[in-house]
C-alpha cells in the first residue's frame, strides 16, 4: 500500500478518534507511518494528516484530544511522548523542514490582532520585516488576491497553533460570558487556508483541558528549543543586534527567537493597541491607527499561567548577576510586552468580572519583580522523569532574597516597581467592594516585596529622587550615581504608557498625567500613600459590611498599615485627635492614623474622576463619551479664541428691503425670527462657556438617585392607575 493511500487512510481514523482507546491506537498508527516512512515520502502526510492531526489535537471545531487526556493518565503520556521534542512528529519534522518541502499558510483570523492590521494594510513587505522578527523572510504577497500571508515552515506551522491554542481557550470564555469580542475567533473559519500551498494554493464552550499536560509541552519545548543553561546554551530572547555573533549555530538561534516571539506576540500583544516600541514607529514613518481598531478591550483571560512559566523559564538563572550589566541576559525582549499585559489588565478589566484572571495576572506580575525567588525547583512538577524531578525539588544553595547583585535587574525594570503600584491600585479601589479579602491579600503581597529589603527600598527612594530632581531641571542630580539610568527610565515611561487615556479607563487614577512621572514615594493628593491610606478606609468599611468572622480580615489589615507604615515612614501624615471614628483605625498596640483626600481637591477632569458606587457605571461611560464627542464639537475644550465671536450684525442691502404680504410668508419670516434669536441665544451660552471654561458634562445623569427619581415620576401614571384598579377592586368586594 503506497503512502498516499495510507495516509488517507490515518486521516480518517484521527477523524474518528474520539475516546481515549480511539485516539491511543490512532497515535499509534500515526508513530508507525512515520518511523516506517523516510523524509522523501512524508510528503503526502504533512499535506493531507497533519492539518487533521492539529484539529483533533487542539480541538478548534470540536473537543480536542488534549482535553480528553484531562480523564485519562495513560492517553496523556501518550500524547506527550508522542509531542514531545524528542518524539516520532518532531522527529519526521526536522527531516522534512531540512528538504523545505512544505510550507503552510497560516488562516489570517487568527493572528494576533495587530498582526491581522498590518498585513491588511498598504505597508510593504520591506518594512513589515524590520517591525517584527516573526514577519521576517515569511510574509509573501499573493497578487491575485491582493493580500499579503503568513507562510511557515512545519515546525513554525505547529508552533504557532500550539501558541494560539490557550488563546482559544481564554476567548472560549469570554464567549460563554456574553462579550462580543470573542465573535471574531469563534470559529475556524477557512481551515483550508491552512493547507500548504505546494499542495494548492472549538471546542465545546465550559470545557477545560488537562493544564499540566499543556504546561508540560510547553517546558520541554523551551528546554528544547530555547536552551539556557550548559556551555553550549545562548540567550536568543536578547536584541540579535548587540548580541548575535557568527559563532551562534544560526539556524538553532533564529529557531529559539521564532519560539519566544510567537509566544510573546499571541499571549502578550495581542489586542493591544499601541504594539510596537515607539521608536521602532518612529524610524519607520508608521502611523496604525491601533486604539481606533480594537479599542481599549482587556487581553485574553486566562493566559496566566502559561505567560507565568514562560518568565520563569527565561528568568531562571543558577545564580544571582554578578554585575550590573548581566541583567541583558533576562529577557529584555519581554520588558514592554509584558508591563503592558500586566497594565492593560489592571486598567481594563470590567466591572464586576470575576477577579480569577485578575489574581493570575497579578501573581505573573509578583513572579517578574521576584527574580531572586525563581530556581529550578519551580519546574519540578514539569519534568518528564523521575530523575529530573528529583533534581529539581533540590533548593539552589543561593540565598532566596533581594542583594545588590540585582541592582542591574530593578534598574532595568523600574517602572514595575513604581508606575505599576500605581496602576495595581486604581485596579484594587475598582475592585474593593467586590472581594475585599483578596484585594487586601494582593496589597499585602505588594507591600512585602517593597518592604523585604532595606537595600531594595533604599534602592527605589534613590531613583525617585534622581528622577524628580532631574525632571525638575536640577542639577544636583549629577551627584548620583543612578542619574545615568534616569534617561531611560523615562523613555520606557513614555513608550511602554503609550496610548493610555484617562477617559478610556474606568477607575483610573492617571488623572491626565499619561505618559508623566507617576512617583511611588509622591506627597501629592494621587501618590500612593494617599491611595493607600483611602484604600485601607474603603477596606475597613468593606470588612465591616461582610457576614460572620472577619477577625482575620482585620488581622490582614492590620498587616497591611505596618506595612505602609515600614514603607513610608514619616510620610503618613497623622489626622488630628478630635477626627471622627470613622475616618481612623485604632489599634490596641499602635495607632495608624489616616488622612482621607478630600473631594475638592481632586486632581484631573472631575467628569473623568473614578466610577463611584453611587453611579451606573455603564451609563456613566457612556455618558463621558457623549459629553466628550460635545464638547469637542462645540469647542469647550479651551483650544479656541474666545476673543474671536465673529459678527455681531448683518449688513442688509437696501434693495433686499421689501413689503411682506400673505399670512404665509408672514409666518415663515416669524419662524426664522424665533430660530434666528434661538441661534444668538445659543452663541452667546457658548460664548460665555467658553470664555468661563465651563463644560458639558452629562455623567450627572448617571446618578442612581437622579434614574429612581426619574422612574418614579415617568411610571408615576401606571402606578396611579394600578393603586385605583387595586381600590377599586377592594372596594369592589
Amino acid at each position: 500500500m503506497d503512502s498516499q493511500t495510507l495516509a488517507h487512510d490515518l486521516q480518517t481514523s484521527i477523524s474518528s478518534a474520539t475516546t481515549p482507546p480511539q485516539i491511543a491506537a490512532a497515535l499509534a498508527s500515526i508513530s508507525a507511518f512515520l518511523k516506517c516512512h523516510p523524509s522523501d515520502q512524508l510528503r503526502p502526510f504533512f499535506s493531507l494528516v497533519f492539518p487533521s492531526l492539529l484539529r483533533r489535537l487542539f480541538g478548534f471545531d470540536s473537543i480536542s484530544w488534549l482535553e480528553i487526556a484531562t480523564s485519562d493518565r495513560a492517553l496523556s503520556s501518550q500524547l506527550f511522548a508522542f509531542l514531545s521534542p524528542r518524539g516520532p512528529l518532531f522527529s519526521s519534522i526536522s527531516s522534512v523542514d531540512q528538504d523545505a518541502l512544505l510550507r503552510y499558510i497560516f488562516p489570517l483570523e487568527r493572528l494576533p490582532e495587530w498582526m491581522r492590521y498590518v498585513l491588511q494594510s498598504s505597508i510593504s513587505s520591506e518594512v513589515l520585516a524590520s517591525v517584527s522578527p516573526i514577519f521576517s523572510s515569511r510574509i509573501k504577497e499573493d497578487e491575485l488576491l491582493n493580500l499579503k500571508q503568513v507562510q511557515l515552515n512545519i515546525f513554525e506551522y505547529y508552533i504557532f497553533w500550539f501558541a494560539y491554542y490557550p488563546v482559544s481557550r481564554g476567548i472560549a470564555e469570554v464567549s460563554n460570558s456574553g462579550s462580543g469580542r470573542a465573535s471574531r475567533k469563534s470559529r475556524l473559519e477557512n481551515w483550508v487556508s491552512s493547507i500548504p500551498v505546494i499542495s494548492t494554493t472549538g471546542r465545546k464552550p465550559g470545557q477545560k483541558p488537562e493544564s499540566s499536560l499543556y504546561l508540560r509541552l510547553l517546558y520541554s519545548y523551551l528546554k528544547a528549543f530555547v536552551p539556557k543553561f550548559g556551555s553550549g546554551s545562548f540567550m536568543p530572547y536578547r536584541s540579535s543586534m548587540l548580541n548575535y555573533s557568527v559563532t551562534d549555530d544560526e539556524s538553532a538561534y533564529i529557531k529559539a527567537e521564532f519560539v519566544v516571539q510567537t509566544f510573546v506576540q499571541f499571549w502578550m500583544v495581542d489586542n493591544d493597541f499601541s504594539p510596537l516600541p515607539l521608536p521602532v514607529v518612529q524610524s519607520l514613518g508608521l502611523t496604525f491607527p491601533y486604539q481606533s481598531m480594537v479599542g481599549t478591550a482587556p487581553p485574553t483571560p486566562g493566559l496566566g499561567d502559561v505567560l507565568k512559566l514562560l518568565v520563569n523559564y527565561l528568568h531562571c538563572y543558577p545564580s544571582a548577576p554578578e554585575d550590573e550589566n548581566a541583567h541583558m541576559m533576562f529577557g529584555k525582549s519581554l520588558q514592554r510586552p509584558l508591563y503592558r499585559f500586566i497594565m492593560r489588565s489592571f486598567l481594563y478589566c470590567p466591572v464586576g468580572a470575576s477577579l480569577k484572571h485578575s489574581v493570575q495576572v497579578f501573581s505573573l506580575w509578583m513572579t517578574y519583580i521576584e527574580p531572586w525567588n525563581i530556581s529550578k525547583e519551580v519546574f519540578s512538577e514539569l519534568e518528564s522523569t523521575k530523575e529530573q524531578r528529583d533534581e529539581g525539588m533540590k533548593r539552589n544553595n543561593r540565598e532566596m532574597r533581594y542583594t545588590v547583585a540585582w541592582r542591574g535587574y530593578i534598574l532595568e525594570n523600574y517602572l514595575f516597581y513604581s508606575s505599576m503600584v500605581v496602576h495595581f491600585l486604581g485596579f484594587a479601589h475598582k475592585f474593593i467592594h467586590a472581594d475585599v479579602g483578596s484585594v487586601i491579600k494582593m496589597v499585602s503581597e505588594v507591600l512585602q516585596v517593597l518592604c523585604s529589603s532595606t537595600e531594595l527600598l533604599a534602592l527605589l527612594r534613590r531613583v525617585e529622587t534622581a528622577y524628580c530632581t532631574r525632571q525638575a531641571g536640577s542639577s544636583s542630580y549629577l551627584s548620583n550615581d543612578l542619574y545615568k539610568y534616569i534617561p531611560s527610565i523615562h523613555e520606557q515611561l513614555q513608550d511602554w504608557e503609550d496610548g493610555i487615556s484617562e477617559s478610556d479607563i474606568s477607575g483610573s487614577f492617571l488623572h491626565e498625567r499619561s505618559g508623566m512621572d507617576l512617583r511611588i514615594f509622591s506627597n501629592r493628593e494621587d501618590g500612593v500613600s494617599n491611595l493607600l491610606q483611602l484604600l485601607l478606609l474603603r477596606a475597613e468599611h468593606e470588612i465591616h459590611l461582610l457576614s460572620g468572622d472577619i477577625s482575620r480580615h482585620l488581622q490582614e489589615l492590620d498587616s497591611v498599615k505596618a506595612k505602609v507604615k515600614k514603607l513610608f515612614g514619616d510620610q503618613i501624615v497623622q489626622t488630628p485627635v478630635n477626627i471622627s471614628p470613622k475616618e481612623s483605625f485604632t489599634n490596641k498596640k499602635d495607632t495608624f492614623s489616616l488622612r482621607r483626600p478630600k473631594v475638592g481637591k481632586y486632581k484631573g477632569d472631575w467628569m473623568k474622576r473614578p466610577i463611584s458606587d453611587t453611579e451606573v457605571a455603564w451609563l456613566a461611560v457612556l455618558l463621558i463619551r457623549v459629553s466628550d464627542w460635545l464638547n469637542q464639537h462645540l469647542a469647550l475644550n479651551g483650544n479656541v479664541d474666545t476673543d474671536d465671536v465673529g459678527p455681531t450684525y448683518v449688513a442688509v442691502k437696501g434693495d433686499e428691503v421689501r413689503q411682506i404680504s400673505g399670512a404665509k410668508e408672514a409666518l415663515w419670516l416669524f419662524l426664522t425670527l424665533v430660530f434666528s434669536w434661538f441661534v444668538v441665544m445659543c452663541n452667546l451660552v457658548l460664548g460665555f462657556m467658553r470664555r468661563r471654561g465651563i463644560k458639558i458634562n452629562l455623567r450627572v445623569l448617571a446618578s442612581k438617585k437622579l434614574i429612581v427619581v426619574i422612574s418614579v415620576f415617568a411610571l408615576w401614571p401606571v402606578i396611579t392607575r394600578g393603586l385605583s384598579g387595586v381600590a377599586s377592586v377592594f372596594g369592589f368586594l
